[in-house]
């Protein structure tokens, strides 16, 4: 384990990032000239720009955010010192690693191919373990030389200073040969340079309203007609001006439609430049309200977070933990894995709705009588099935199957399991009373009448040994009566 924090970090300095020019269509060609050669100076001034654009820095905060909004966590592996160091990698990581610093870092390397952080080590004071607190740095000090095919950064120190591995980070989420061709700002550059210069015409037709014409006469001076010149070319939006005699002047104002032009060149570069960053132009709008619009984005979002969340975790395992994990166990054979949870949150109400329009189809199909195996239609969806007894064709009075009329049965079986009960409870009740039950009976002339003989007769039952007892004599009364009805047609014979 190193002692001295400070022997770990290139104790260098920043120059100043900033960068600043106008940019023209044959700028975006000269910078993409120049870092074909490995210097990145004019495209990463150029991406500092772009950044500056509402929708540009939109979506790459969608992106950018959005993987990093994503829950983190450390895997573990099955030995006990692979554990400790995941478990104290879980306490470190945004100790060194905030998500500040790490959006920098990965904005960069989004858009132009390359992040660079350099690693500053320092002992925790709670921990006393050491730390690489990342610093992020402007790509535009960083170039690479062909003929050494290695990396430098320019420091306030040294010009030419070489990128020591555990002292810097370089983030090349399109790998490390010529990462900058695959850089988003080549497919940027173009649409948001439209967008740039449409943007400005329009503010000064807004500004200018209308162009001023003076016409002057032959023999004017030419001191006059310059003075006149400099008079229009100065009003801007003032609409005052005294012409000299013989002058005169004509408004000449583009046509209504103008703008038109403007506004649809604007929106192009928006839609370009969503494309290219995010892969689709549903994340920063979706027009309609539209559901399964808004699916198909998340669909088309979640393959590039998944991307991305595997370029972060190699790169920063191999650029930044590794050291860390040697620096402080000795080793690094042990390196923990960062990891993004990339997994999307189920939908209930999809799957509540998938499965409400399943039953309805299983139901259609069984009463056309269509074979149809409906557990492996539930398998398939997903849907747990219970284990089945003994099968056998059962229906209803009704036709309907009892696997698809399943409240009507368990509430039949709930009734029928109480009324087994009742009776159950009453059979005593009906043998040490039998006589005063049928008495009772005889006597009664209608249904409360011999319910208030019962009650009469066994003020001491329960509700329940009250039901059996009345449903074993309204049983007796109904058997009597067939019994009395056969003895009357058989004494007819």
């Amino acid at each position: 384990m190193a002692k001295n924090p400070r022997s770990l970090s290139d104790l260098v300095r920043e120059p100043s990032p900033w960068g600043w020019r106008e940019w023209a269509p044959i700028d975006l060609a000269y910078a993409t000239r120049v870092a074909m050669g490995g210097n990145l100076l004019p495209a990463a001034d150029l991406v500092g720009a772009m950044l500056a654009d509402d929708r540009v820095a939109a979506t790459v905060g969608v992106r950018v955010r959005g993987l990093l909004a994503l829950p983190f966590l450390v895997e573990r592996p099955n030995d006990r010192e692979g554990k400790t160091i995941a478990r104290a990698l879980e306490v470190d990581f945004f100790r060194f690693a905030p998500e500040e610093a790490l959006y920098q870092v990965l904005a960069w390397g989004l858009i132009l191919g390359v992040g660079l952080a350099r690693l500053d080590w320092r002992e925790d004071e709670e921990t006393g373990r050491l730390l690489p607190h990342l610093e992020p740095w402007h790509p535009r000090n960083l170039f690479w030389d062909p003929q050494e095919e290695r990396w430098y950064v320019r420091t306030r120190e040294d010009p030419k200073h070489s990128l020591k591995e555990g002292a810097w980070w370089l983030y090349t989420p399109y790998g490390p040969r010529r990462p900058w061709e695959m850089g988003l700002w080549r497919a940027v550059a173009l649409p948001w340079l439209i967008k740039l210069d449409a943007a400005r015409y329009w503010a000064r037709d807004n500004e200018v309203g209308a162009v001023r014409v003076a016409k002057v006469g032959e023999m004017s001076a030419k001191e006059e007609r310059e003075e006149l010149a400099r008079l229009l070319a100065d009003m801007g939006a003032d609409t005052g001006l005294v012409l000299p005699p013989g002058y005169e002047m004509d408004i000449l104002s583009p046509s209504g439609e103008v703008w038109r032009g403007r506004e649809a060149a604007i929106a192009w570069a928006d839609r370009a430049i969503a494309v290219a960053v995010l892969g689709q132009n549903l994340t920063t709008e979706v027009q309609g309200g539209s559901y399964a619009a808004a699916q198909v984005h998340n669909m088309v979002r979640q393959d590039l977070l998944e991307a991305d969340a595997e370029a972060l975790a190699t790169s920063l395992r191999e650029g930044v933990i590794r050291w860390w994990t040697e620096y402080n166990w000795g080793s690094a054979r042990l390196t923990p894995w960062p990891k993004w949870d990339t997994t999307p949150p189920e939908d209930r109400r999809v799957e509540a709705e998938t499965l409400a329009k399943l039953a309805q189809a299983l139901q259609g199909l069984a009463q056309a009588g269509a074979p149809v195996d409906f557990r492996a239609v539930l398998e398939a969806y997903g849907v747990p099935v219970a284990q089945e007894a003994p099968t056998q064709t059962v229906r209803l009075a009704s036709g309907d199957r009892v696997a698809l009329s399943s409240g009507f049965v368990q509430g039949q079986l709930y009734a029928d399991r109480v009324a087994d009960e009742a009776i159950r409870a009453a059979v005593p009740l009906l043998r040490k009373h039998l006589d005063a039950v049928l008495r009772a009976i005889e006597e009664a002339g209608d249904y409360e009448a011999l319910r208030r003989r019962l009650i009469d007769l066994v003020p001491e039952a329960d509700p329940t040994e009250l039901a059996g007892l009345m449903e074993a004599a309204l049983l007796l009364s109904e058997l009597a009566g067939r019994y009395a009805v056969a003895r009357d047609v058989a004494g007819q014979r």
